[in-house]
């Protein structure tokens, strides 16, 4: 069998695996495979997403943050593909069951009014080709089985489950702060402050448009970018612990707590607005 016939019998397996929620079941058998092979199969299960009828609806940025990508031994963040069945309204109620080990994180997303060319990939370049922002819950299947990291959490694509999404609003004409807070049960678990339309939101598109150039992929008008989580992945197996936040959360309240099911998460940006969405079996 050559590399690339290699890459596409486990591109379905890793497909059926999904599809079972049981994900990345041949990294527990000590798969092991290079960043650029981990893409090539990420791109190949899109291959065959794509044969079965599903849309591609956009990229997704993670690893944004240096603790990320010291979690899960990068240098750089990665990417993964958004799917058109995989895109959910605001309030918007979802059975964990549907997941594995579901995990949620609160960020930024945006759409496109025309496509992204990568000779041309400055900050102010890209948020003028924004039509919409949105605040989002993204979705996250949170199974990692390797000691190689990376690569796993790469031709898992990302380990995106699907998007929640506000109603958007148009983006500011000028640079502005906003704040972003996670909570779940009425809780905080994360916030951020401080951060800047356009350049913190958009910080790490143009890494993401070089990315694709280099796969013969582009950023397109219509397309849907997650511009990145400033913390990491919350279970909601229990009740969460508190994300990377600026300055730290205090954990002492919830330590005298038994363990519990989220039932419900909102995410809200003072400039951008809130989503959210409700948890049951």
């Amino acid at each position: 069998m050559t590399r690339v016939e290699n890459l596409v019998t486990l591109a379905e397996r890793m497909l059926r695996d999904y599809d079972a929620r049981d994900p990345g079941t041949a990294f527990a058998e000590g798969l092991d495979l290079s960043i650029a092979d981990a893409y090539g199969v990420q791109g190949h299960v899109a291959h065959l997403r794509e044969q079965r009828g599903e849309q591609l609806a956009g990229y997704k940025i993670g690893c944004v943050c240096r603790g990320n990508q010291q979690r899960h031994g990068l240098l750089h963040p990665v990417y993964g593909r958004l799917w058109s069945t995989e895109q959910y309204p605001d309030d918007v109620a979802l059975s964990p069951g549907d997941f594995a080990n579901l995990a949620i994180e609160g960020e930024f997303a945006v759409t496109l009014r025309r496509d992204i060319e990568p000779g041309d990939t400055s900050i102010p370049t890209i948020a003028a080709a924004v039509d919409r922002v949105f605040t989002v819950i993204e979705l996250h299947n949170l199974v990692l089985r390797s000691d190689s990291r990376g690569p796993e959490l790469i031709a898992n694509n990302a380990i995106h489950a699907g998007v929640i999404r506000s109603s958007g609003t148009t983006p500011p004409a000028t640079a502005i702060c906003t704040d972003l807070s996670v909570e779940c049960d009425g809780r905080t678990v994360g916030c951020w402050s401080g951060r800047r339309w356009p350049d913190d939101v958009l910080q790490e598109v143009p890494w993401l448009v070089g990315e694709l150039d280099k796969a013969g992929l582009r950023l397109r008008r219509g397309h849907t970018i997650l511009t990145g989580a400033w913390g990491p992945p919350l279970p909601l197996a229990g009740r969460p612990s508190t994300a990377d936040t600026e300055p730290p959360l205090a954990r002492d309240d919830l330590a005298d707590e038994d363990p519990q099911e989220v039932g419900r998460v909102e995410v809200v940006s003072t400039m951008f607005g809130s989503v959210a969405a409700s948890f049951s079996r």
